[in-house]
Parts: C-alpha cells; sequence; structure tokens
C-alpha cells in the first residue's frame, strides 16, 4: 500500500492519546525512550500511527515510519527492517545519511550480516556520533504482522534489547496486537513505556460517533440525488451503530463502506436488522456476515465458485497480486474476471494495484470455519494451496524454456538482472517464486500434483534455475528445494524416483550456486556440463549435441564435498561450526576471523581482526560468543551476533597463542608457545589462577571435557596430558606414544576418550581415565597430522593432514571409513557439524570446504581421467586432437584420450623431481617433458618408451615446445634457453625462439573459456575446479587441477553460432 494512502485519525479524535504520545516524543529527556501501543484487532492502531507519523513528520522530527502487512511480503520481512529504517533515516537528515553510507562502504556485505550487527553499525553508531539537539522519532506499525514468531525472533531481542543503547534523544513507537512473543519481548525492559488502547473507554466510544457522523455526512454528500436529509440518519441511529462497533473502529470504518453503496438508505436498514453482538469480535464477525450476505449473491453457482476460487487465491497467496495476475493464474476456473467479482465486495477488499484484504479480521473471518458463519464462507487453506500450486506449475509449463529472453554470455558484461524487456509477467514472477511453498502446504490428495510435479522437474527444473537466476533468487532455490524434500519425505516416502531427483536438484543448486547466480545460461554452460553423470539431474537433462561435456566426466557421482568457501587472503588455520549448526567460524594467518551462514557460505559479519596470524577459535556453548587466540599474544572475545568486541585482548602469554576452548561454566582455557596453559573467567576477563605448568614444550592444543571437569593438552614434547580444571592439578601421568610433536587434542562426547594427532602422521585414541591407549595408532595419512575431532555422536574421528585430505575412522575399530580430496594444500583444521552429517576443514590453499560425512566420495566412484592426488602442472593436445598429455608433481608424464578420458599407455616414468612442462611433436609420434630434476625428457607417444635424456640446465626446466617443423626441441628454465636437435639430443645454437603453434581459437582466461574467432564466451570452470593449466585444441579444452585430475571439455558447434529454444528440455522420463 502507499504511504500516503494511509488515512489518519479524523480531526479531535484520539486527542487524549495522540496528545500524551506527542508529549513523550518531544520531551528533550526521556526515561523510557520506547513506547508500545497494543490493542485489538481493528482498533485504530494503524491510523493512529500513521497520524502520529505525519505529526512528526510536519514537525520536521520523522526519522522513519514503517508499516507492515502481512500479506505483502516486502512488507512482513524482519530481515529487512533494520536497513529501511536506516535508509529513510538517511534519506531524512543527510548528514546522518553521510554517516550511515560510510557504515556501509566499511562492510559492503552488511546486507547479509546479522540484525544485531546491522542495528549497531546503521543506526547505534551513526546517531551515537552525530549531535541530536532536537528528538528523532521512529514509528513502526503493525510489528505483528512482520513474519511469524519465529521468523521476527531476532528482530524483536534487538528492537527490546539494543534500543536502550541509542541516543536518549532517538523514540521508536511501535503498534501491534499484544502478541504472546512482542509480550515476552517488551513486558520486562525497562526502557521500555506500554501503553493499552481501551475500546471500552467513553472517549473511544465518542471518538467513534464522531467518526459515523463525519462518515455519514460523506454518504449524504455522494448522494445527492436521493434526498437524504440533512442530518440523516438521525443521532438515535449514530447512537446504535456507535454501540453495535463495540469499541473497534474498523467496524465502523467497514460499516460506512458498505453503507455507501446503491441505496444506503437500505444498506443501513440491512445492518440495523443484523445480530447486535455483546463482544468486539462478535461484533465484528456480525459486521462480516451482513455485508457478505447483502453484497454476495448466494444463490448464483458461478458467483459462489468465482468467489471462492479467487478469495481462496487471496487468502493463501505468498504476497498480494492484481486482478490479471489473478485471472492467469486461475486459468479458465472464473466465469467473470476477477476485478468484476472482487469489485462486489468492496466494502472488505481492496481492489487495486493489487486484490487483499482490507483487514486482517476479515481473513481471520473467512479462515475460521466457527466464526464466519456459512461453509460457502470458510476457507480452508490447504486445497487452495493445492489449487494455487497446480496453477502455479501450468503457468511455468507454458512459459519456461531455455534461454527464454535470449540472453549473451560475456565474460566482459557481468549479468545485472532483467532489463525492461527480459521482465517476468506478474503471474510468472510469482509462480516462480512460490510454487514450492504451496506444495509443502498440500496436505491430502497428492496423487495427481505428484504426476504433474514429476513432469514440470523432468521437463523444465534447469528452466527454473534460469528463470530464478533472472529474477536475482537463484539462492532460494536451495532453501525451497530443501523444503520440497523434507516434505516428500515426510508425507510421501513411496515416491522414491522423484525424491531422488529433488535430492539430486538440491545438490545441483548447492554446488553450483555461485554460477547459477552469476549469469542465467551458467546452468547449462557451466552446472549441468559438470554435474555428475550418473546423477538424475545430468541424464535427464544433458545433451552433447547441445551442451559442453566432459570426456569421461568430471564425476560419476555427487562427490563428499559441498561448498567451498573462498575470503581469506592467507592460510586457514582453525574452523569451528556453532552449536546450532547455523554458523562457520575461520581464523586465518591473514590476522581475520570470517563468519559464515553454514548453508549458502555467505560472509554474514565483517572480518574481525587481529594484530597478527589468527591461531585458534571456538563458539561459546551456547554459540552467543566467539573465542580466538593469536600469535600477537592475544585472546579476544566477540559476540557472535553483532561482531563486537566485548572482552579487551587477554594477554597473560609471554609468546604466541596456539588454541582456546570455552567450559559450559564460562572459562576459557589457552595454550601457547610459552609452554603454559592458562584459565581464563570468560565475563570478566581475568585469569583464574596461576598459569599451570608441565609440559616441557611449546603447548599446541588444548580443550576441555564435556563436562567442563578436566582440560586435555597437548604438546610439542610428544605427549598429551590431563588437568583439573577446577584447581589446575594433574590427573594423570602424560600420556607417551606419539613419536614426534602433538598437534591436536579432543575428547569423545561421553569424556572417557581422548583423540590425539601427530607430526609423526599417526593418530591415538586414549582411555581419558586411564591413559592408556585404547587402539592401535591409526596410519593412513602420509604427512603430519594438523588436527583431530570426534563427532557429536562418538562413533567417528576426523582428521586432518598436511598430505591435503581429511580422512574419517571408526573410534571404536580404528579402520578408515572415508578420505576427503579437494584441497589444494594441506589441511590445518576440521570440525564436525552439531548433527554430524557435515565436516568443515580448513586448509593452507585458503580455503573453508563443507563436506558431507556420509557422502559418496571420489575415491568409491573413480573417475576416468584421474592420476595420482598430485598436482599436474602442464597439459598439450596433440596436433589431431585425439590425445592430451599430462606432467605432474608425482614426476610422471601420462598420456590420454581425449573421447573415452582413458590413459593410452602406462604413465611415463623417468624424471625424479615434479614434470613441469610437457608437449607433442607436431606430428604427435614424440613427446617431451621438463623438470624440476633440470632435464629435459623425450619419449615415444605409442610405447612410451624413453628416446633421450638432455642435461643441460642448472635449474628447474619450465617450459618445452618442439619447433614447427619437429627438428628442434626448445626448453627454458629460469637462468636460460637451450635449443636441442630432436633426433639426436645434441645442443645447438640458439638463433630464435620459436612462437607455440596454435592448435584452437579458444583460450582461458580467469575462469572463463573464450572463442577468439566469434568472440563468444563459451562457458566458466566451475569454482569446485582448481585449474592450474590448461590447453586447447580445435573446440575442446583440457585443464590440469591441483588433486591430480585431467579435465578435458569440448564444445559443441551449436554454441560457435547459437542455439535452439529447446535445449535444456527434459527427454528422459523417470
Amino acid at each position: 500500500m502507499d504511504p500516503s494512502k494511509l488515512t489518519d485519525c479524523l480531526a479531535d479524535t484520539r486527542t487524549g492519546i495522540l496528545n500524551f504520545v506527542i508529549d513523550w516524543a518531544t520531551a528533550p529527556r526521556a526515561t523510557q525512550n520506547v513506547l508500545w501501543i497494543h490493542g485489538l484487532a481493528g482498533s485504530g492502531k494503524s491510523t493512529l500511527a500513521t497520524t502520529l507519523a505525519n505529526v512528526f513528520r510536519e514537525q520536521g522530527r520523522l526519522g522513519a515510519f514503517l508499516f507492515f502487512a502481512r500479506d505483502v511480503t516486502e512488507r512482513s520481512n524482519p530481515t529487512t527492517v533494520v536497513r529501511t529504517l536506516a535508509y529513510q533515516l538517511g534519506t531524512f537528515h543527510p548528514d546522518i545519511g553521510k554517516r550511515i553510507a560510510a557504515s556501509i562502504e566499511s562492510t559492503p556485505s552488511i546486507c547479509l550480516s546479522p540484525l544485531p550487527f546491522q542495528f549497531r553499525r546503521l543506526l547505534i553508531d551513526p546517531l551515537s556520533s552525530f549531535p541530536l539537539r532536537t528528538p528523532i522519532v521512529f514509528v513502526l506499525d503493525a510489528l505483528d504482522q512482520c513474519g511469524t514468531p519465529e521468523e521476527r525472533e531476532s528482530l524483536m531481542t534487538v528492537l527490546s534489547e539494543q534500543s536502550d543503547r541509542l541516543p536518549p534523544a532517538i523514540r521508536f513507537i511501535f503498534t501491534s496486537r499484544a502478541e504472546s512473543d512482542i509480550c515476552r519481548a517488551f513486558d520486562l525492559q525497562p526502557h521500555i513505556l506500554t501503553r493499552e488502547l481501551d475500546i471500552t473507554s467513553q472517549a473511544n466510544t465518542d471518538d467513534i460517533s464522531s467518526y459515523f457522523r463525519h462518515g455519514m455526512s460523506i454518504v449524504r454528500a455522494n448522494n445527492k440525488r436521493l434526498s437524504l436529509e440533512a442530518d440523516w440518519p438521525g443521532e438515535n441511529t449514530i447512537r446504535e451503530l456507535t454501540e453495535r462497533a463495540s469499541g473497534l473502529f474498523i467496524w465502523a470504518s467497514t460499516a460506512l463502506e458498505f453503507i455507501d453503496g446503491y441505496n444506503p438508505r437500505v444498506c443501513l436498514d440491512t445492518i440495523l436488522k443484523g445480530e447486535v453482538a455483546s463482544a468486539a469480535q462478535a461484533a465484528l464477525d456480525s459486521l462480516y456476515e451482513t455485508a457478505l450476505e447483502s453484497e454476495g449473491i448466494w444463490d448464483n453457482e458461478d458467483f459462489v465458485a468465482d468467489f471462492r476460487a479467487i478469495i481462496g487465491l487471496v487468502l493463501v497467496a505468498e504476497t498480494p497480486l492484481s486482478s490479471s495476475a489473478i485471472d492467469r493464474l486461475l486459468g479458465k476456473r472464473t466465469s467473470c474476471p476477477a476485478d468484476h467479482t472482487v469489485s462486489k465486495l468492496a466494502c472488505v477488499l481492496q481492489q487495486t494495484p493489487t486484490v487483499r484484504v482490507l483487514h486482517s479480521s476479515f481473513a481471520d473471518f473467512l479462515l475460521t470455519k466457527s466464526r464466519c458463519g456459512r461453509d460457502i464462507w470458510w476457507f480452508d487453506p490447504a486445497p487452495h494451496h493445492q489449487s494455487l500450486a497446480i496453477q502455479c506449475l501450468h503457468r511455468l509449463n507454458a512459459v519456461l524454456k531455455y534461454n527464454v529472453f535470449g540472453l549473451t554470455l560475456s565474460k566482459d558484461v557481468p549479468y545485472r538482472g532483467p532489463s525492461a524487456n527480459e521482465s517476468f509477467p506478474e503471474d510468472i514472477s510469482y509462480a516462480c517464486m512460490f510454487w514450492i511453498e504451496h506444495i509443502c502446504a498440500i496436505k491430502d490428495s497428492v496423487e495427481s500434483t505428484f504426476e504433474l510435479l514429476k513432469s514440470f522437474l523432468t521437463r523444465h527444473l534447469l528452466h527454473w534455475f534460469e528463470a530464478m537466476s533472472i529474477l536475482r533468487r537463484s539462492r532460494d532455490t536451495i532453501a525451497s528445494l530443501r523444503s520440497l524434500l523434507i516434505w516428500m519425505t515426510n508425507n510421501h516416502s513411496d515416491h522414491h524416483r522423484i525424491s531422488k531427483f529433488v535430492r539430486d536438484a538440491l545438490r545441483f543448486a548447492q554446488i553450483f550456486a555461485s554460477s547459477i547466480e552469476e549469469h542465467p545460461l551458467l546452468v547449462y554452460r557451466t552446472a549441468l556440463p559438470f554435474a555428475p553423470a550418473a546423477s538424475a539431474v545430468y541424464k535427464t537433462f544433458h545433451d552433447a549435441a547441445l551442451f559442453p561435456f566432459i570426456s569421461g566426466a568430471f564425476h560419476q557421482s555427487w562427490s563428499a564435498l559441498l561448498l567451498v568457501l573462498q575470503g581469506h587472503e592467507e592460510r586457514v588455520t582453525s574452523v569451528a561450526v556453532s552449536p546450532d549448526g547455523t554458523k562457520i567460524i575461520s581464523g586465518s594467518a591473514d590476522k581475520t576471523i570470517l563468519v559464515w551462514d553454514a548453508t549458502s557460505g555467505a560472509e554474514v559479519l565483517p572480518a574481525l581482526r587481529h594484530e597478527s596470524v589468527v591461531s585458534s577459535v571456538t563458539f561459546s556453548p551456547d554459540g552467543r560468543r566467539i573465542v580466538s587466540g593469536s600469535w600477537d599474544g592475544a585472546i579476544r572475545v566477540w559476540d557472535a551476533a553483532s561482531g563486537a568486541d566485548v572482552l579487551p585482548g587477554l594477554r597473560w602469554h609471554e609468546e604466541e597463542v596456539t588454541s582456546v576452548a570455552c567450559s559450559r561454566i564460562g572459562q576459557i582455557v589457552s595454550s601457547s608457545y610459552d609452554d603454559t596453559v592458562r584459565i581464563w573467567n570468560a565475563a570478566s576477563g581475568k585469569e583464574v589462577f596461576s598459569a599451570i605448568r608441565g609440559h616441557d614444550k611449546a603447548v599446541t592444543a588444548v580443550v576441555y571435557s564435556p563436562d567442563g571437569a578436566r582440560i586435555a593438552s597437548g604438546s610439542a614434547d610428544k605427549t598429551v596430558r590431563v588437568w583439573d580444571a577446577a584447581t589446575g592439578a594433574k590427573l594423570l601421568q602424560a600420556m607417551r606414544g606419539h613419536q614426534k610433536a602433538v598437534t591436536s587434542v579432543a575428547f569423545s562426547p561421553d569424556g572417557n576418550h581422548i583423540v590425539s594427532g601427530s607430526e609423526d602422521k599417526t593418530i591415538r585414541v586414549w582411555d581419558a581415565i586411564s591413559g592408556v591407549d585404547v587402539l592401535p595408532a591409526l596410519r593412513g595419512h602420509e604427512k603430519e597430522v594438523t588436527s583431530v575431532a570426534f563427532s557429536p555422536h562418538g562413533a567417528h574421528i576426523a582428521s586432518g593432514s598436511e598430505d591435503k585430505t581429511v580422512r574419517v575412522w571408526n573410534r571404536f575399530s580404528g579402520t578408515e571409513v572415508l578420505t576427503l580430496r579437494g584441497h589444494d594444500q594441506g589441511v590445518t583444521s576440521v570440525a564436525f557439524s552439531p548433527d554430524a552429517t557435515c565436516i568443515v576443514s580448513g586448509s593452507w590453499d585458503h580455503t573453508v570446504r563443507v563436506w558431507y560425512d556420509d557422502a559418496t566420495s571420489d575415491t568409491e566412484v573413480p573417475l576416468t581421467m584421474r592420476g595420482p592426488i598430485y598436482r599436474i602442472n602442464s597439459v598439450a593436445f596433440s596436433a589431431h586432437g585425439a590425445l592430451v598429455v599430462s606432467g605432474s608433481d608425482d614426476m610422471t608424464v601420462r598420456v590420454w584420450d581425449t573421447t573415452s578420458g582413458a590413459e593410452v599407455i602406462p604413465a611415463l616414468r623417468g624424471h625424479d623431481r615434479g614434470v613441469w612442462s610437457v608437449a607433442f611433436s607436431p606430428d604427435g609420434t614424440h613427446i617431451v617433458s621438463g623438470s624440476e630434476d633440470k632435464t629435459v625428457r623425450v619419449w615415444n607417444t605409442s610405447s612410451g618408451r624413453e628416446m633421450l635424456t638432455l642435461q643441460g640446465h642448472t635449474d628447474a626446466v619450465d617450459l618445452v615446445s618442439f619447433s614447427d617443423d619437429g627438428s628442434r626441441i626448445i626448453s627454458r628454465s629460469r637462468s636460460e634457453t637451450i635449443s636441442w636437435d630432436a633426433t639426436s639430443g645434441h645442443r645447438l645454437a640458439l638463433n630464435e625462439i620459436p612462437n607455440p603453434v596454435s592448435l584452437s581459437t579458444i583460450y582461458a582466461i580467469d575462469g572463463w573459456i573464450v572463442d577468439s574467432a566469434t568472440d563468444k564466451t563459451l562457458c566458466k570452470l566451475p569454482t569446485i575446479l582448481s585449474a592450474t593449466c590448461s590447453a586447447a585444441c580445435g573446440r575442446s579444452l583440457a585443464a590440469g587441477t591441483s588433486d591430480g585430475r585431467l579435465v578435458v571439455v569440448h564444445f559443441p558447434p551449436l554454441l560457435f553460432i547459437g542455439s535452439g529454444g529447446q535445449a535444456g528440455k527434459g527427454r528422459k522420463s523417470m
């Protein structure tokens, strides 16, 4: 609703409450800076709020005015409230606006931050730094319609608990019904003044009478030809109407709308003949019954059917729709256009620009069977959700298709959203965003819906992803598909195949979220080609004639990797997951702590900063605090919601802090290179007792037992020790067994066992009571173990290592059950999610990765084009494009078939160090390789036999190539470039360095694959592929990765000339 269309209180009414509020709000100082006005539905709260807003606007005091509406999504979203207040405040006062703009500039991702942080940075800080001479007033109307109690919980906490931190001149006015969650938030806050609208007072009765007198004068003016008496309908009738209103202004407003009909005398008589109710709700119900009886044509079957179809849709719609959109969504289910039917109910329905109930009490009336009187007026939401879901799918079936707006993919022109010519009709936008919400509200008679759902998903899933990307809502698909999967699992578990398809679609949306968000066409050009070949999505939609395809497939099934979080500039040193599983934190050598949303991977707070390397991070057991330790010697405590530093740096360690942990009784334990363990009070920051000493070398890790009574520590002295958390006394003899420094320790959830990891590449499990080994050392890592963690259920142990892997072990048998590969460098830290379904890891490669603990890994479903797990440094095509050669850190050269992805000969071995460069001879019969071992080697392509070993470089050889005629080999190192005879291996004079022969017009730049001949952007490599090198031939591109994978992508001719409208349409039934 347009704010300009909101109505004021009638002159000379509500004077008592208006004067009280104005005097309170304009007082120079007030002990209570927040006023909460509450009352029954229809008691006039919104009109009062509008009047107050207009008064303060005229006085130049209105900082912001928000009015919420449950049926308007953009006016009922709690997450946007603080930002909207800040925007209006900045518009109201430009100087304050500059301060708000500075906060936004310093934190570009502030819209993704928690509400407490937004409130502090966008309101408290700018207002506190500005000298306020007069009060500024914020008015928020209908707070009870701002989302559900669950959705607005965080907002209520912020408004109730942080509003007293605002300058004294700032005043907040809230109006709402007395909902229980709002009462709980506001009632016990000493800075919040509460005022109830008393509908039984004589002043309220007099105001309603005045309202009726004024309204009747308008009715008389609108109906001059009917010769209504000058004082019609008379004081007696005004008194009777006032009595029937039972103190509710909405009753009076609705009655006047009804009376001002075709014949006001008849309409008034209809109301007066209605039953007189004694209570407010009963009075309102009686009036709604009267209005419906009078205005509806209830003996006409067509009208009844139209009424039920249209009103049913209006009641369940996630956001109000125009009459034309309603008509399109209803199809041919109504006999007359929606605006015709709605016009008959003008006293209870808004008609333009969207159709909606004028007051939420009318929706309550229609949705409550005991109140609405007649069956044809009562609406059970579930059938109407089902009907709207079906209509949404029908509309989407008719409109969605591949590249629906004829977009062009370009690396140089970022996609910014739809232009004027690229916008969907209102009903299609609505259907895209909300069809799953309506599906999930269906309770009965689902079989026919399931068939339609299956048909839609198998034909248009990718088109829907494209449409949501166009609407800039692509990440919403993740939550929607998760809801759909839960609904199917809970209610219809017998539909296994469609459930599997939805599960695949959810993984697809998660894994490729950043690609789909970047450009709608990357759904088809990036996400689909790199989806697992055995997945339902790939098998249903992929067509090699239309889309890029990968030799041997990138994956055969979904890998364990779920998210890659990128944002740190140096190695990640520590990771932790919040107790509720919603957040991930990571500390880094870049001196920052980042806070991430665990589902979407978005950063939710600005970076928290230390003065040196952040060595350890953890959450408090209640999740409200983040604790970090750093090489700057400090331990810091941060508010997990706002990012505020709540304790000054605790600096008692004499050297770098290595590890921190929190107990359930409000204490922090820390360890350091100074060989000590220290315990702190988390509230005061004071040391509980003197440093715990006992280790002979640096203490590398500390952890509390689950009950907080014990502390385990690991040290560079190769031991694990256990201490009494209350006294610091040693409880056990040192646990000895590791051959090198202990790097990490963890307690089992029951507190009976301790696991430790070490630089000796092993993991050991100890009895926490006796200190003895309970299992043989767990062996499998190839380099030092850096981190260990117990799963929440205690059955598994996760470990991270410098060998770039995360491994999962059975806690009881010690057997390895899963190996997770994907990091480009060593793993530094691991942590389980609270539900034990995910593992989070940090690495030297600057990333945080989230893995499914129970997912099928690549080691279980081998990929075709993969050698040992070592970085590929160089790739090259043969001239005819049938073969590709790769050189790797595993010291081998490998030759692959570009069609099948198979190795065509055994690995070529001979180099003593990593292979840095490879190339084919022009005729493809020979391969040359250069290595870190300073040699150049020539191989026979067919047999793999080593033909020549060329020695002469004094540094690693980083580039090799053949001359155009194949007679010479050119090799380069840091210190020199050498020319060799390709047959004899003799060193030749270097006359000129030939340019490499180009086998393709395709090239890769910043992950984008571009054809230089046509200037067409073909695709973009996904973030899950860490490409280290690439080469192209014809319409194919080969990329080597850090984990030893060789990916050959083939582009169909159609992508170089355009594509048809049926691309991406599913072809296979389920």
